[in-house]
């Protein structure tokens, strides 16, 4: 069992996540000769739910020095999920808990300066906090 003030910390975070909604952008490098692009976005709701929706497309070019090199694949999908979320604290360190339908739990670090600047780029991903823009049922 923590002390009272981590519980006070983990209170403040999920006052602060609650009703928020975090879009993730991701996309492949313009280096390549394909590209890829997906954003999801995450409905943190006060009633501990999530809802997440995710929409992602790609292309493929044809190889190089072939008859089809100009030939492009094409492709896009949607999903929806949706399970419950939680604040944890282990070893000094906070921990969005993500519960799926399913019962699986996924653990996503919180950079809590991150998540109050309200928009950090890692690599080719931009993440976007927005505090109470959640769309919930």
């Amino acid at each position: 069992m923590g002390t009272a003030q981590e519980s006070d910390k983990i209170a403040q975070l999920k006052e602060y996540i609650k009703n928020g909604q975090l879009v993730v952008y991701s996309e492949s490098s313009i280096l390549l000769d394909s590209n890829s692009s997906s954003i999801t976005y995450v409905d943190f709701c006060p009633d501990g739910n999530y809802y997440l929706n995710y929409e992602g497309s790609y292309t493929v070019r044809g190889t190089q020095n072939t008859s089809n090199r100009d030939n492009r694949g094409y492709g896009a999908g949607t999903s929806a999920s949706s399970g419950t979320w939680d604040i944890i604290m282990n070893m000094n360190a906070f921990y969005l808990a993500a519960k799926d339908q399913s019962g699986g739990v996924n653990y996503y670090p919180i950079n809590i300066n991150n998540l109050l600047s309200g928009k950090w780029k890692v690599g080719n991903t931009t993440y976007v906090f927005a505090q109470n823009h959640a769309k919930c049922l």
